[in-house]
């Protein structure tokens, strides 16, 4: 058995322009799971009229994760700190204009961000992460801790958009046929291209074993790139052996014999 798979994801973000036009933003995928979704958080809160509106949206986000996609990068930061490395962005929400703060510490998140092409600013991404302080006043949200989910786009897509669009983890094939189930991410869509000449060659079982073997020397590779990225905390260098002390005047040593 041989199926395509692929998730569309598409909701509808919310209204906002100047007060007086209403814009529609069709927006796909701005939640992850049943975890709620920072850009409509961060819209209803700038549409919020009065102080209780808006304390009541504070009170029942704070302290939670969110979702949020199409954080467009303003400013980035790198540091280490206590041999750690991370990035600190500053990011904009599109539908609110808000900014939204956030340092990076989490090693495959520090992945997804130098991975080639590297992010910079004017690039995009879409995170997970628990909304620690907001100022209505100044437009900032900061999150802490958070979670870098992949690479995104700026804006929401004009109509569907497919999972492995925006994530190249997405999964776009799935084999069912041989000894052991085998799912093709867009990373590895390539792979495809051979399924006639290997069914033929080895049949459903060589097809199957094929995916799973080039599928698992790019994992390889791709984990071998990653360790060149300096994503992790950096060793304790062990302290070095203190000198010998001199011997005394008269005394024979070893080497000396």
């Amino acid at each position: 058995m041989i199926k395509r798979e692929g998730r569309a994801l598409s909701g509808h973000l919310g209204r906002r322009v100047g007060g007086a036009v209403v814009c529609l933003l069709l927006m796909a995928g701005v939640t992850w799971g049943t975890i709620p979704s920072g850009n409509e958080f961060s819209l209803y809160l700038t549409e919020a009229k009065t102080p209780s509106a808006r304390k009541t949206l504070l009170d029942d986000a704070l302290g939670k994760q969110h979702f949020f996609r199409f954080l467009t990068i303003v400013d980035m930061e790198k540091g280490e700190s206590n041999g750690a490395p991370f990035i600190a962005l500053s990011t904009t929400e599109p539908s609110s204009h808000m900014t939204v703060k956030f340092k990076v510490l989490k090693s495959l998140s520090l992945a997804t961000l130098l991975e080639a092409p590297p992010s910079g600013v004017g690039d995009a991404v879409a995170v997970t992460g628990v909304i620690q302080s907001v100022d209505p006043v100044k437009r900032v949200i900061v999150l802490n801790p958070v979670i870098v989910r992949y690479k995104d786009r700026t804006a929401p897509k004009v109509g569907k958009e497919m999972y492995y669009e925006r994530d190249t983890s997405g999964i776009i094939y799935s084999f069912t046929g041989g000894k052991e189930p085998v799912n093709v991410s867009k990373r590895d869509e390539d792979l495809l291209q051979y399924e006639e000449k290997i069914t033929e060659e080895k049949g459903k079982d060589g097809w199957a074993k094929f995916l799973l073997d080039e599928i698992a020397k790019r994992d390889k590779a791709a984990q071998a790139e990653r360790d060149k990225l300096g994503i992790y905390r950096k060793d304790t260098a062990p302290a070095p052996s203190p000198a010998p002390e001199a011997p005394a005047p008269g005394v024979i040593t070893e080497d000396e014999n």
